[in-house]
């Protein structure tokens, strides 16, 4: 068990020599002291593998090297844990999870030896590095699925942990990060990487080492169920964790109805029935008559999930509740949706593998490419407070959280790139699109779109400009020169693929300035479309 190296030398902590492991407890229990006295009494029955937040009595969160030393931990003690390495942050530092599963798995190919029924279960803490609760609480469930053996979850499901996914902001700790969030006391790392990027606006684009790293192992693993760690900004309420799932009008729509009407309300009522209530998250607006959802791009988590077809859950626990209550909630919300996703296991399966199989058919479907928010018929009660007071009040509130496409297209058999940009193919293949490469010329009908106008924004957004375009089709015949890369639709991200690359897209690679140097007002975008079958010979891109 194990991975190479490590902070322990050779075999990491898992090496098996008695030596080793005291040296590895030793490192632990040397971390530890140096940040706090004694572990509580109420944490007396996690024997020596206290998280940091349990042993500070949540005074404090880990650091990425804690993490490290935790993992390798549950790794030693469990037969049924792989720890893995999924790549390197851009500071260098390692990019590390657990594998739970009994019989235990290293990697995804060893998926199909378990048989049929196994949900692939993906846990992401620490996105936004200050908000740390998600990293504490992934910890400890990390801790009982380690070492309980004969965990209920470990027979039905492959549970994919990733605590610590921005270990360079996480490690860039301050007790002046996050104002207005009760704790840690003793300080918790900064929201955006060592380069200033968020992660979470980075799904689309990929520019991080740490994005193309988690993006690859999401393609890897494809799990059924994502849920991504938050902590709320700003938003006012009494709610001690928010959710949401999919907005995206492109997500397919028997995946958010699922979510909306089935998986969400069992998840909502087994919160209430720990103890917790729970609602969708969002922010008060128009004196509290109106309570509004997020964004609906893909360069968002849980969007960017349910566009490649998965379940994707957002988890926000509330800043102004204090640290220990943020943290046990996330663990409660985060084991209820397992359990909601097992009671419903068959019905995830068939509904996932259905979306999967419809992918070779998506030609001639139709593809939101923007969208405008709105509310939903219904009316809601909000639990929020008297503004300026810490005085309850229910709010019955319109809730928007329902967007509705506003430009569609109609997506093509293939996208030809006639010149092979290496920036648009190196992305395309970060995202797991499939890429072909024709073999010989040919001369074909395509559509070609003429830019009409271009729009550029005048303030950076993640160090970009962000460009939106308006096109009108131009349909004719062109050679097509050997060497030209071909995205075929029917695959299974065929719906990804066109949302990247058509050229109105409100957040694909035209957004994200990928074709900036070959853009301009009466010109061609560089990218055309096949609309239909084509007599052509294609093999697959070298390193596909």
């Amino acid at each position: 068990m194990g991975v190479g190296g490590g902070l322990c030398g050779g075999s990491g902590f898992g090496g098996g020599s008695c030596v080793m492991r005291v040296c590895c407890v030793l490192c632990w229990v040397l971390l530890c002291c140096g940040r706090v006295l004694a572990v509580p009494q109420e944490f007396a029955g996690v024997g020596d593998l206290p998280t940091v937040a349990e042993a500070s009595g949540y005074q404090a969160t880990s650091t990425s090297e804690e993490v490290l030393i935790f993992l390798r931990a549950c790794d030693e003690r469990s037969e049924h844990v792989r720890m893995f390495e999924f790549g390197r942050t851009e500071q260098g530092r390692l990019m590390s999870g657990l594998v739970i599963a009994d019989p235990p798995v290293a990697d995804p190919a060893q998926l199909s030896s378990l048989g049929q029924g196994r949900l692939v279960v993906m846990l992401l803490g620490n996105i936004h590095s200050g908000e740390c609760d998600g990293k504490e609480a992934l910890l400890m469930l990390a801790r009982e699925l380690a070492l309980t053996p004969d965990h209920p979850w470990l027979q039905r499901a492959v549970i994919v942990v990733v605590p610590n996914y921005n270990a360079d902001g996480n490690d860039q700790m301050s007790v002046d990060n996050r104002p207005g969030q009760v704790g840690p006391v003793r300080g918790m790392g900064r929201r955006e990487t060592s380069r200033g990027f968020d992660l979470n606006r980075d799904f689309v684009k990929l520019e991080t080492a740490e994005g193309r790293a988690l993006v690859r192992l999401i393609d890897q693993w494809n799990p059924h169920l994502f849920i991504d760690c938050h902590t709320t900004n700003g938003s006012v309420h009494r709610y001690p964790l928010t959710y949401d799932i999919p907005h995206n009008p492109a997500v397919a729509g028997g995946l958010r109805e699922f979510l909306r009407e089935e998986f969400i309300p069992e998840v909502t009522q087994r919160m209430r029935t720990a103890g917790v209530e729970t609602f969708y998250y969002g922010n008060f607006a128009r004196q509290h008559s109106r309570w509004e959802s997020f964004g609906f791009e893909p360069r968002y988590s849980t969007e960017y999930l349910g566009i490649r077809g998965r379940i994707g859950i957002l988890s926000e626990s509330y800043s102004y509740a204090d640290y220990r209550t943020r943290v046990l909630a996330s663990r409660e919300f985060v084991r209820q949706c397992v359990e909601a996703s097992l009671s419903r296991a068959d019905q995830i399966s068939r509904l996932l593998g259905a979306i999967e199989e419809s992918a070779v058919s998506v030609a001639g479907s139709e593809l939101p490419l923007n969208a405008v928010l709105g509310p939903f018929e219904q009316k809601v009660t909000v639990l929020g407070r008297v503004p300026g007071t810490e005085e309850p009040r229910d709010y019955e509130v319109e809730y928007w959280g329902r967007y509705e496409a506003t430009k569609r297209v109609t997506v093509p058999v293939a996208y030809v790139l006639p010149e092979a940009d290496p920036e648009v193919v190196r992305n395309l293949r970060n995202h797991g699109v499939r890429l072909m490469v024709l073999q010989r010329a040919v001369r074909v009908p395509v559509v070609v779109r003429r830019v009409v106008s271009l729009e550029r924004s005048a303030m950076a957004f993640q160090q970009h400009h962000l460009v939106q375009l308006q096109t009108e089709d131009v349909r004719e015949e062109r050679e097509l020169g050997a060497g030209a890369v071909i995205v075929r639709t029917s695959q299974p991200l065929g719906r990804l693929a066109a949302w990247l690359l058509e050229p109105e897209s409100s957040d694909g690679l035209v957004t994200w300035n990928f074709f900036d140097e070959r853009l301009r007002e009466g010109g061609e975008y560089p990218v055309f479309s096949v609309t239909g079958e084509v007599d052509w010979l294609l093999e697959p891109l070298a390193g596909e």
